[in-house]
């Protein structure tokens, strides 16, 4: 990395790295289509481990990446300082966030505020949009994931790019009838 000073890909698929968010900015600034893996930020040179407070959040990364189109984040294990309880909120008011042409996150901690993020769902024409939680996530948790799918698979008229959401737990016949609506966006 200390011999690259500008890269022009415009597709970058990195797994399980570390990197400096200078040297991710390095790489990544004219990226259109990124794909992270397991990839541990570093913040001034110091490694970011995922429950120290330094981490690099999901929307500040987010920020950087004005030219992404496509953007496909597999969160490392204990992530909760990558995904806060503001992370939706505050993706939501990005610019280009709202303008992706696909958005997916793996590995979700409960701590993302999903009632939030499925105001956008509702508002979203634009965006495909996969969201897969990740296994210890609370009972709770597992019934407001699964209210937010009923509510999404008994609206008639949906307006909206209906999203694919997969969390352990989901009833198979709403699994089943959500990969139907899926499909056909």
């Amino acid at each position: 990395m200390p011999q690259i000073y500008q890269c022009d890909a415009t597709s970058i698929n990195i797994y399980r790295q570390m990197f400096s968010f200078n040297e991710l900015m390095i790489i990544a600034s004219k990226c259109e289509m990124l794909y992270l893996w397991c990839v541990a930020l570093m913040n001034k040179n110091e490694t970011v481990s995922e429950t120290e407070e330094t981490a690099i959040s999901l929307e500040a990364l987010f920020k950087a990446l004005p030219n992404v189109k496509s953007f496909t984040y597999f969160l490392p294990d204990n992530s909760e300082n990558i995904i806060t309880t503001k992370t939706a909120e505050e993706l939501v008011k990005i610019p280009h966030f709202l303008s992706l042409d696909e958005f997916t996150m793996r590995e979700i901690p409960e701590i993302f505020d999903i009632t939030s993020f499925y105001g956008h769902i509702k508002e979203n024409k634009i965006t495909k949009i996969n969201l897969y939680f990740s296994d210890p996530i609370s009972d709770e948790y597992k019934t407001r994931l699964q209210t937010i799918v009923d509510q999404i698979l008994e609206t008639e008229n949906r307006d909206y790019k209906v999203p694919w959401i997969s969390f352990s737990g989901i009833t198979n016949s709403s699994f089943g009838k959500m990969l139907a609506l899926y499909r056909e966006n």
